[in-house]
């Protein structure tokens, strides 16, 4: 068996472990995508800290709201950056 033969099997068999390399314009919109979270992220943090202040509790609803969604945003940066 040939060595280009052997990896085109092992390829379709999906037993390698091939990653196709990004496109520069999909890398863009990653950093892109990055950047606009970790804003959002920031936003967010912004706004339960003056929520909290407001509201002084931290099981304030809107407080709990504005948590959750920043939980959110987390976990979608932390994917995305992996």
């Amino acid at each position: 068996m040939s060595a280009a033969s052997f990896l085109t099997s092992r390829h379709e068999s999906g037993s390698a472990r091939f990653r196709p390399q990004p496109t520069a314009q999909a890398v863009l919109a990653m950093a892109e995508r990055e950047l606009f979270l970790q804003e959002e992220i920031r936003l967010l943090r912004a706004q339960m800290e003056e929520t909290f202040r407001r509201e002084q509790s931290f099981t304030a609803e809107a407080v709990v709201e504005i948590s959750s969604r920043l939980d959110l945003k987390i976990n979608e940066y932390m994917q995305l950056v992996r």
